[in-house]
């Protein structure tokens, strides 16, 4: 058990970078939740639960296509010196059989760290993990933002997936960012064309700016109201001569990566307005 003091969340970005090419080749999507809030370091075997992460996840990613993955951090229980995590590994679909060989792996990294691994159901597994705290647990209420304008902007977002919408939404949120409460398209649209609404950011899956027509009327407002579009890849990041239009989050993030996306719709909107 190699257990040292460090931003475990880091380590998580190098990890869903892996885990979405995993993913795309094998025509899935992963989501990944972890609460602002919590603490992100601690003392923890970072390698050996990471590795029982990947493996459970790849259970899923090789025994079906089409299928969302959600990869979610719960905070069950904490002291002055100990957090508990509840990690969920849930599939939208059941495979028809779970690779052993996986499971086993899964298992040996587990104990490796002192964790368990429980399988609650046919399509869910659930990784329990303790961390010990260098000091008392304070959650977080703000996330540091390139200028504070941001935690006034208004946000659409347009996301099928409804795990990623609330995800996505909640962290929104968290900042200061006023969102409205639907998730479907053609809400988007009528707050995107409204006269009087005017959003700062229009979050949209990229399933839904596949239909050329539609993506040009969406720039058209783009222009008119200075808004930043941000679309949420889960596979294909192909926007062909309207990349430079849009930024790109791709599936699965940590709030790490949304930040530096809020950071980049504000100087291109201060752009904009300079332009």
């Amino acid at each position: 058990m190699r257990r040292q003091n460090i931003d475990f969340l880091e380590l998580m970005n190098f990890f869903l970078d892996a885990i979405y090419k995993d993913a795309k080749e094998s025509s899935n999507a992963v989501i990944f939740d972890y609460d602002p809030s919590y603490p992100r370091r601690y003392d923890i075997d970072a390698t050996n639960t990471i590795k029982a992460i990947e493996n459970l996840t790849k259970i899923f990613l090789y025994s079906q296509t089409k299928a969302k993955i959600l990869i979610g951090f719960k905070l069950v229980n904490y002291s002055s010196s100990q957090i508990h995590f509840n990690v969920t590994i849930r599939c939208d679909k059941t495979p028809n059989q779970t690779d052993e060989r996986l499971l086993n792996k899964a298992k040996e990294y587990a104990l490796a760290t002192g964790a368990n691994i429980e399988i609650p159901k046919d399509n869910e597994f659930l990784l329990q993990i303790k961390a010990a705290l260098a000091g008392n647990f304070r959650g977080k209420n703000s996330l540091e933002l390139q200028n504070e304008v941001i935690k006034k902007y208004s946000a659409v977002i347009a996301y099928e997936n409804e795990a990623g919408f609330h995800i996505l939404s909640n962290q929104l949120k968290f900042v200061g960012i006023n969102v409205r409460p639907t998730s479907d398209y053609q809400s988007l649209k009528r707050h995107v064309t409204d006269a009087i609404f005017k959003p700062d950011i229009v979050f949209i899956s990229k399933a839904f700016l596949n239909d050329e027509a539609e993506f040009e009327e969406l720039l058209k407002f783009k222009k008119l109201k200075n808004f930043c579009i941000v679309a949420i890849c889960e596979d294909d990041e192909n926007f062909g001569k309207n990349a430079g239009e849009v930024i790109i989050l791709r599936q699965p993030y940590t709030y790490d990566v949304l930040r530096a996306v809020l950071d980049m719709c504000y100087a291109v909107k201060l752009g904009a307005k300079r332009g």
